[in-house]
């Protein structure tokens, strides 16, 4: 079920469009982050939210509905499902938080998928960058030769990314 509370929230935040950054250049995300998790039915809303995208035409929310679990919810199977779901978005956008969204929630059960991500040289490089820096976030030992390998990549950004997914595989502070 959609809680129209938690859609109003979700629509606060300035993302997509330039206008609205301009006007409230100090929106405090934090902030919204904190409101976010106080809503009982926040996480749940999200969750149903993406479950119900439509992958061809997503909605202009799906992108922010992703970010916003990536930030509220725990570490729970339905989001990390519903997160890898809608990584079969036809927006890049979509797919780039939904990838950034399993990183932060530490999904292991998405490494797979993530991996073949960043290894698929026909994604867009935004979307790899993030499924890089997802599963730098991991921890997880098998997947540090994939990282050391992105660092001899000919994009210059992915490399950049490698180092910090390495930098956060290696346990720095997130």
């Amino acid at each position: 079920m959609i809680d129209e509370n938690v859609v109003a929230w979700l629509r606060e935040a300035p993302f997509s469009d330039p206008n609205l950054q301009r006007l409230r250049p100090d929106f405090d995300y934090e902030e919204w982050f904190r409101r976010g998790r106080a809503m009982s039915a926040a996480v749940d809303t999200l969750i149903a939210y993406l479950e119900q995208e439509d992958l061809k035409h997503p909605s202009a929310d799906a992108m922010r509905a992703a970010y916003a679990l990536g930030w509220i919810a725990d570490d729970g199977q339905r989001a990390s499902t519903a997160l890898v779901r809608i990584l079969g978005s036809k927006d890049v956008s979509v797919r780039s938080e939904a990838a950034s969204a399993l990183g932060r929630l530490r999904s292991t059960g998405a490494l797979p998928l993530l991996e073949r991500l960043l290894n698929d040289t026909d994604e867009n490089v935004n979307v790899r960058a993030n499924a890089c820096i997802a599963i730098g976030r991991m921890r997880v030992a098998s997947s540090e030769p994939l990282l050391r390998r992105m660092l001899g990549d000919t994009q210059q950004f992915l490399v950049s990314c490698a180092e910090e997914a390495l930098r956060l595989h290696a346990g720095a502070v997130t």
